[in-house]
C-alpha cells in the first residue's frame, strides 16, 4: 500500500457503519477471487495471459491484507470470507485461457463501479484514499485486460453510429413511444445499456453453464441450470433489441467452457458468486431503467430485473438453508439491550 495511506486518523475516528460495510464486502469478494485466481493461475497456459492473471492475484490479496488491519484497528472479528477449503487446485481446467482473460475484463468493470460507490459513502480520509488507490489499480487491471482482449481480437467493439449535421431537440412525444406506435432507432445512450448489459449476460451464462456441470449438490446443479436458462431469455430479449436495429452483437463465451464434471470451487463459492452476479445485474438493469427513453425499453427492463431479483434470491434462499452465508455486521439492538 502506498504511503499516503495512513493507518490512523489524527483524532482517532471510528469507522462509520458504511465504511465497515465497504471493507467487509471488500473482503467477501477478495477473498473469493484468491481461489479463483489461483486456480486460472493452474491451469493457464497462454503466456500473454498469466501476467495479467498474477497481477489480479497480487491485488486482491493486497486488498485482503489492508482490510485485515482495519477490522483489527477496529476490534471487529476478521470475517470468514472464502479459504483453501474453497479451491481445489488439482482440478482440471473447467474454463479457456480466453475466458479467463474476459472473465477478469468484465470483473475490473464491476469492481471500478463497486469502488465509485464506496468512495462517495466513506467519511474518513484513509479509508477514502484506500478506495482511491483501489480504484487506480483496478483501472490498471481493465487497461491491461482490455488491451490484450482487443489485441488477441477476443472482443468486438460496439457498433458505430454515423454523426448527424447539427444538434436536434426532441420534437414530439413519438420519440419516447415504442408501444403503440413505430420505433425510433435505439438511442446512443439506450444502446449502450443494451450492449454492454448483453455482454455481462453473456459471460454470467458462460460462468453459470460451468458451474452447473461441477455442482456436487444436485439442488445448487438445478439452481446454476435454472441461471442458465434465465440468462438465455435475457439474452433472447436483448439481442432481439439490437436486431431490429441491424446492430451487431458481442462474441459471447460458452464455447470456452470445457466439459469438466469436477469441480474446481465448492458449492459454497459458486452460490456465492451467483449471488454476486445477480445483485450486479439488478443494479445494471435498475440503471437502464433510468436513463432508456423509449417506453417500450424500459418495461422490457422492468421485467429482466423482477425475473433477476426473484432468481437471486433464491438464491440467497439456498445459501441460508446450507448456513453458507455469512451474516454482515450488525446495528446494535437497542430495544434487546434495554431488556437486558
Amino acid at each position: 500500500m502506498p504511503e499516503f495511506i495512513k493507518e490512523e486518523t489524527p483524532h482517532n475516528i471510528r469507522l462509520t457503519a458504511p465504511e465497515i460495510a465497504n471493507i467487509w464486502s471488500q473482503y467477501q469478494s477478495d477473498t473469493m477471487a484468491i481461489c479463483i485466481y489461483k486456480h486460472m493461475l493452474q491451469i493457464v497456459e497462454d503466456a500473454s495471459i498469466r501476467p495479467i492473471l498474477e497481477f489480479s492475484l497480487k491485488l486482491v490479496e493486497g486488498h485482503i491484507t489492508k482490510v485485515k488491519d482495519y477490522f483489527s484497528q477496529e476490534k471487529f472479528p476478521i470475517p470468514h470470507g472464502f479459504t483453501e477449503a474453497d479451491v481445489d487446485l488439482s482440478a482440471p481446467r473447467l474454463f479457456s485461457d480466453e475466458f479467463t482473460l474476459s472473465y477478469t475484463y468484465i470483473m475490473s468493470v464491476n469492481g471500478l463501479a463497486g469502488y465509485a460507490a464506496a468512495l462517495t459513502t466513506n467519511m474518513r480520509r484513509d479509508i477514502r484514499d484506500y478506495f482511491v488507490h483501489c480504484q487506480n489499480e483496478t483501472m490498471e487491471l481493465f487497461n491491461k485486460s482490455l488491451d490484450l482482449l482487443l489485441e488477441k481480437g477476443i472482443v468486438s467493439r460496439p457498433p458505430f453510429i454515423s454523426p448527424s449535421e447539427q444538434y436536434e431537440f426532441i420534437e414530439s412525444h413519438n420519440f419516447i413511444e415504442g408501444i403503440f406506435r413505430g420505433k425510433r432507432p435505439l438511442s446512443c445512450i439506450e444502446l449502450s445499456n443494451v450492449y454492454w448489459d448483453l455482454r455481462k449476460v453473456q459471460l454470467s451464462k458462460s460462468l453459470t453453464m460451468g458451474f452447473s456441470q461441477v455442482a456436487k449438490s444436485q439442488e445448487v446443479k438445478n439452481f446454476l441450470w435454472r441461471g442458465v436458462e434465465l440468462y438465455k431469455k435475457h439474452i433472447e430479449t436483448l439481442e432481439d433489441l439490437l436486431n431490429n436495429d441491424h446492430l451487431p452483437k458481442p462474441k459471447s463465451e460458452e464455447a470456452e467452457v470445457s466439459n469438466s464434471t469436477i469441480s474446481p470451487f465448492s458449492d459454497r463459492l459458486m452460490m456465492h458468486h451467483k449471488a454476486l452476479l445477480g445483485s450486479t445485474s439488478i443494479g445494471v438493469y435498475g440503471s437502464a431503467i433510468g436513463t432508456c427513453q423509449r417506453t417500450d425499453l424500459g418495461i422490457k427492463y422492468m421485467l429482466l430485473l423482477t425475473e433477476m431479483a426473484h432468481y437471486t434470491k433464491d438464491g440467497f434462499d439456498i445459501l441460508i438453508k446450507y448456513k453458507w452465508a455469512e451474516q454482515p455486521p450488525l446495528a446494535d439492538d437497542r430495544k434487546k439491550l434495554s431488556t437486558q
